[in-house]
């Protein structure tokens, strides 16, 4: 259930970059920000764009250890793209 929510949040996310004018993608960081889910601090996954600038492309939360999630997610988005760079942040 938790992996089938991660993917949809990277594939909402893909497709809303933060601050690129698609709507909702600020207030869903807004909302993030101010919400965590759980005892541990919510983490996004970033991705370095092709202009060197980080943006959000996925959300982890709901898991005790967060961030050991999040490094697990991106070590299997490494394993289709190893070119990618990824790194989790704090969400909240």
């Amino acid at each position: 259930m938790r992996l089938t929510a991660l993917f949809i949040a990277l594939s909402l996310l893909a497709a809303c970059g933060e601050g690129d004018g698609v709507a909702g993608s600020d207030a869903l960081s807004r909302h993030v920000k101010n919400n965590r889910v759980g005892s541990d601090a919510d983490q996004w996954i970033e991705m370095m764009n092709m202009t060197g600038e980080w943006e959000r492309v996925g959300l982890i939360f709901g898991y005790y250890g967060d961030n050991d999630e999040c490094k697990k997610a991106i070590a299997g988005l490494k394993l289709e793209n190893t070119a990618r760079e990824y790194r989790c942040i704090s969400a909240n």
